[in-house]
């Protein structure tokens, strides 16, 4: 598939989901970034922005793994590329995982003596691992449709 081809509905709508999660991980690093003079509010301001990201991954794990998504076509007009798509589908679980344990770890007030820092730390790992991801997600689609899906937007 070359650019002047219309994009598939699958792509297409993977696109979106992959600019919601950008655009979700842009919103939550602006509120880790935020000060910590007010802990409390520091918290609050995180844990909304959790909340929208666990959206926004849930949202492209049923975008990209949904029968007839955009993995499975991408393997049914790319056989090669059914490996990465398996390890972009098998980082999902743990992803998750770690999007849901963050957001629980937002849920209610710190304790007194909790490290700020470490967990700032903690949230740019995790968002780390959430662009990468989208990077080797775009970089798979390309592989398979020879088509930018967008790095920025």
């Amino acid at each position: 598939m070359n650019q002047e081809q219309q994009a598939t509905q699958a792509l297409e709508a993977a696109a979106r989901r992959r600019r919601e999660l950008r655009d979700a991980l842009v919103v939550l690093e602006d509120a880790v970034a935020s000060s910590v003079h007010d802990p409390e509010r520091w918290r609050l301001g995180v844990a909304a922005r959790l909340l929208g990201l666990r959206e926004a991954f849930a949202d492209h794990v049923a975008e990209t793994e949904a029968t007839g998504g955009l993995y499975d076509e991408m393997e049914e007009i790319a056989p090669h590329v059914q490996g990465k798509a398996r390890r972009l589908r098998e980082e999902h679980p743990p992803l998750t995982s770690a999007i849901v344990d963050a957001v629980a770890g937002f849920d209610t007030p710190f304790p007194e003596a909790t490290d700020l820092n470490a967990l700032r730390d903690d949230l740019q790992r995790l968002m780390g691992r959430l662009i990468r991801h989208r990077q080797h997600g775009a970089d798979l689609v390309w592989e398979a449709y020879q088509l930018d899906i967008g790095g920025a937007g």
